[in-house]
């Protein structure tokens, strides 16, 4: 059973390098703090790019940037298996370059740089890169801003390398009729891109939001007919909690004064807390956490194995959730 835990890091301008975002408590984490809670594999990433450093948009550009973020990571000595992430935004929100032709035929492809660059480091534990693009429509008819092409490409190039290639695709609060492809044609392309990645880890996007996008609730129920769709998909599931469990204001459903608005006949969801959670919110959040265990073992006990892990950027939230359900 493969456990894989994200490493959060981001750009500081002022000191023009990058940071880590991980803490225990109140001191910074190192990957002994990850070993000792039983994950194995770590992935570094900032998000989908936009808390990374972005130089242009040139091969050139992509090729010192990721080189870059290299140099950083070795200096972490992190000693376990690790994936690098591929930025898509940039700090400003656009993307960094083009995603529908195969980047293998555009000679000054920033993300060809980036791999490139990631790869002129000598990391000896490297196994391999994250797509950063979390949206479950790309290649589709509703995500037109990457092509299938691209990703093959993608998936080509890194293998071409002896890396692998992971991807961690959010649901969002869509319903399984839209899940299913039975409200819209082709809106969900997590299946078809699956051949593409080693390991695809879906986010249920159930601990952030207790309302589908059609108003109803997103209850236990609806979680565990996810979590059976990934299993009869071949794919894998990402836990998710955050720092909410702890006293913060991030984005556990639990802490929001509201669930969202409905805007053009849909429920738009809330994004983070604006109430400090109480205690009492902390153990309904804790609960709603530990449904994605229940979820696993009413669909299988035997699926799963391997797992991607979201936690916020404090390791004291797994031991806070593991209290409560220890198999989490």
């Amino acid at each position: 059973m493969a456990k894989f835990a994200l490493w959060w890091i981001r750009w500081n301008e002022n000191l023009r390098t990058y940071e880590s975002r991980m803490t225990v408590g109140g001191r910074n984490a190192t990957a002994q703090d990850f070993k000792g809670r039983g994950f194995d594999r770590i992935i570094v990433l900032d998000g989908e790019g936009r808390n990374s450093h972005c130089s242009g948009f040139m091969y050139s550009n992509g090729y010192n940037d990721g080189r870059e973020l290299a140099k950083w990571i070795l200096t972490r000595d992190i000693g376990m298996p690790l994936y690098i992430t591929i930025p898509f935004y940039r700090p400003d929100g656009k993307q960094r370059d083009q995603t529908q032709a195969s980047f293998s035929s555009v000679p000054d492809s920033y993300y060809r740089g980036w791999i490139d660059g990631i790869l002129s480091v000598d990391i000896d534990n490297m196994k391999g890169f994250y797509w950063s693009y979390e949206s479950c429509l790309q290649t589709g008819p509703h995500g037109e801003n990457v092509s299938m092409e691209f990703i093959q490409s993608l998936h080509d190039y890194v293998h071409g390398h002896g890396q692998e290639l992971i991807w961690i695709p959010t649901l969002g609060n869509r319903t399984m009729g839209e899940i299913q492809n039975r409200v819209i044609k082709n809106l969900v392309t997590i299946p078809t891109l699956a051949k593409y990645f080693d390991h695809v880890f879906v986010q249920p996007h159930y601990y952030q939001t207790t309302k589908l996008n059609d108003g109803n609730d997103y209850t236990f129920e609806e979680l565990v007919s996810r979590v059976k769709w990934m299993k009869d998909h071949g794919l894998s599931i990402e836990m998710e909690v955050d720092n909410s469990i702890i006293g913060e204001q991030d984005n556990c459903a639990y802490c929001k004064s509201t669930q969202g608005t409905w805007e053009d006949n849909h429920f738009k969801e809330k994004v983070r807390c604006d109430k400090t959670p109480t205690l009492e919110t902390e153990q309904k959040c804790i609960d709603r956490a530990c449904d994605y265990y229940r979820a696993i073992i009413k669909v299988s006990a035997s699926a799963f194995s391997t797992r991607a892990y979201y936690f916020g950027t404090n390791l004291k939230v797994i031991d806070k959730v593991r209290t409560k359900c220890p198999g989490w």
